[in-house]
């Protein structure tokens, strides 16, 4: 008994009468133009996440600082030694250095006690191996004005990507440094800190 003809089996040889029709060379400038179409989308998919890497559903409260901000942070245990920028929040997504670390200029300053929030990039030449660090650690923070703050490490931890409650104003002094981690960077990590020793000049 034939098989009865479906309107996908019509469009099937349809397609490959098709795709016949083509050259060997003409096939292969067709797959370089969709090799190039889907390296564009798999791109700028990843340039969206890389943007959102740091995005809150959320408005923070302004915070009004003194003293001077950080602009270096190095964790010798790790070999972290980064310049620190200032950097903002626009439409709930956190600005971030491509090259070092960002102090979020709503967090307090070394120094005056508040929470200190350092963030970056999950990357080996960037924030990646804070991952590594442990308790009773330390972490050495430059200043503006030259000086160095140490804080020893007192806890890491990983939570979701909305929970902002330790990068949330403190009363007493703290470093929280923050960055992604988990697969596709789902998750963040945090390392807390307290401080350590008088700033050195």
């Amino acid at each position: 008994m034939p098989k009865k003809k479906t309107w996908w089996n019509k469009k099937l040889k349809f397609g490959q009468k098709f795709w016949r029709g083509f050259t060997r060379q003409q096939k292969h400038g067709i797959y370089l133009i969709f090799s190039g179409v889907l390296l564009v989308l798999v791109f700028a998919s990843w340039r969206w996440h890389e943007s959102r890497i740091l995005a809150f559903n959320r408005q923070f409260e302004v915070v009004e600082t003194s003293g001077v901000a950080p602009v270096a942070i190095k964790i010798p245990k790790v070999n972290i030694d980064l310049a620190v920028t200032e950097a903002t929040i626009t439409d709930n997504t956190w600005e971030i250095s491509a090259t070092g670390a960002s102090h979020w200029d709503n967090s307090a300053n070394p120094g005056e006690g508040g929470n200190i929030v350092i963030y970056g990039h999950n990357k080996t030449n960037l924030f990646g191996p804070i991952r590594w660090v442990s308790p009773g650690e330390i972490i050495e923070v430059t200043g503006a004005d030259g000086k160095v703050y140490e804080y020893k490490i007192t806890e890491t931890v990983i939570t979701e990507p909305n929970d902002v409650a330790y990068v949330l104003p403190k009363d007493k002094e703290t470093l929280t440094l923050y960055t992604c981690t988990g697969l596709f960077d789902s998750k963040r990590y945090i390392v807390v800190a307290e401080p350590y020793n008088e700033p050195l000049n």
